[in-house]
């Protein structure tokens, strides 16, 4: 994204209090912290991707680890590429186990799919699809196209498909879905205020934020994930993350979540439902939601109501704060092959891999229909670098909805993940498409474009 909050703000995450990662202090400025980070060991691309496909020697390991940290990992260097694949060994996680046999998805490529093209925001044409994938500044590390549940296109440049990954803010379309069927249900309202389901909120500026409006991004607080926030170790944004993750503010107290976020205060002249603006801590109210609604833990209800139905390979997992909370804001990770099994429950193809409709028609349409068109454009999600980069204005979004980033008036829809992950969702023409990378935050992600354009061809148009 073109400022560095549209660059990373999709996973600020990982010990996000930066006087305990040492690389900003209460006196660093941004600008600062990011020249720190950016001179840490591995923060630098010098490494191909391909590198990652292999084991790392332990050098390379106890260095990573050593220098683990939330800024470090959003550089997109040489160490993130462990990082991205290897997270459950530095945060803890529960598993979403896999259940039943494993669903097959039939490989079936697309002759000349790999010299697809488009046109690009900028008016250019792209390089052809195949180009793209195999450039190493690219930082690509898999990627899949399915068409009618059909593998049509598969390619690993720098992971092993066997390996888990990082899925980033891709995660927040499990918290979305996960609302959705229990407002289908009749478990959640969601027209009510988010304080209804988090009491400890109640009497705060989250009393007039309905969920609906949390999960169109619509809060109308000072929450969201912009530069000055990102870059500030004292935003509400950044004091929840820290505090999720268990580790001293700026000024080296220990706070407790719900404590920052009754901090949280009413952006001037904009009221909640006015406008979208992207903000993982309105994610991280949701999955308090979810978990007050049903009286379960969010990873319980992800595998009894999604990961166990669609035979997938493997667990997910799914990182957690010290208290034992998910992080499904963002740290949900799997394989590739699994990511486009959940992805495909969304598309007329669910029965290749599930022996159930796990979405609902119901619940698909109100995905697809609950985003505001002029809260969109008066948001920041338009301004994100991947939506002006993958597509020309006649091809834009029509608005964000239910945690995606990107609803189309065909009813696809995309969702966008910091160093570059992605899941498109195409049930008219049924098609999805999926991604991991490794990306540096001077990279600008086209890979949706690729996604969109491709199912226009498998569709004939």
């Amino acid at each position: 994204m073109n400022s560095f909050n549209r660059i990373s703000s999709k996973l600020i995450l990982l010990c996000a209090c930066c006087a305990y990662c040492g690389i900003a202090t209460a006196q660093d400025s941004g600008k600062s912290a990011l020249e720190k980070a950016m001179n840490v060991p591995g923060a630098k691309v010098t490494l191909p991707v391909k590198v990652a496909k292999e084991p790392f020697d332990k050098e390379f390991v106890d260095e990573a680890r050593e220098n683990f940290s939330n800024f470090h990992m959003q550089m997109g260097g040489d160490h993130a590429l462990y990082y991205n694949s290897h997270l459950t060994e530095l945060i803890p996680a529960a598993l979403a186990s896999a259940s039943g046999p494993v669903s097959v998805l039939e490989r079936k490529p697309t002759p000349g799919l790999g010299s697809l093209t488009y046109t690009l925001g900028d008016g250019t044409d792209s390089q052809p699809l195949d180009d793209y994938v195999d450039a190493d500044d690219t930082r690509l590390q898999g990627i899949m196209i399915l068409h009618k549940g059909r593998v049509v296109y598969e390619v690993y440049p720098g992971i092993s498909p066997e390996e888990l990954h990082i899925w980033a803010s891709v995660s927040k379309t499990a918290v979305g879905t996960l609302l959705t069927m229990l407002e289908a249900e009749g478990v959640v309202d969601t027209a009510k205020p988010i304080t209804e389901y988090v009491p400890d909120l109640k009497g705060t500026a989250w009393d007039k934020v309905s969920v609906i409006n949390a999960m169109n991004m619509q809060a109308g607080l000072d929450i969201a994930e912009t530069e000055e926030a990102s870059m500030n170790p004292r935003s509400v944004f950044q004091r929840v993350l820290a505090s999720d993750f268990g580790v001293p503010n700026a000024d080296g107290k220990q706070e407790r979540t719900m404590d920052v976020l009754a901090e949280a205060v009413p952006l001037k002249g904009e009221e909640p439902g006015m406008a979208s603006r992207y903000s993982s801590v309105i994610t991280r109210t949701l999955v308090d939601v979810i978990e007050d609604a049903t009286n379960r833990t969010f990873t319980s209800l992800f595998e009894e109501r999604i990961w166990s139905k669609i035979g997938a390979r493997s667990p997910a997992a799914i990182n957690l704060t010290p208290e034992g909370a998910a992080i499904a804001y963002g740290l949900i990770n799997s394989r590739l092959d699994d990511l486009a099994r959940y992805a495909l429950v969304f598309t007329p193809s669910w029965n290749v891999v599930s022996g159930e409709q796990v979405i609902s028609p119901e619940v698909l349409e109100m995905m697809q229909t609950s985003g505001s068109r002029e809260a969109y454009e008066k948001g920041d999600f338009p301004g994100h670098s991947w939506v002006k980069s993958s597509f020309a204005i006649e091809g834009m979004p029509i608005f964000n909805s239910r945690q995606w980033d990107a609803v189309w008036a065909d009813g696809a829809m995309f969702k966008h993940g910091n160093l570059f992950q992605g899941i498109y969702v195409d049930p008219k023409r049924d098609v999805v498409g999926v991604y991991f990378s490794t990306s540096p935050i001077t990279n600008v992600d086209v890979a949706p474009g690729y996604l969109r354009e491709a199912a226009k061809l498998l569709a004939g148009e």
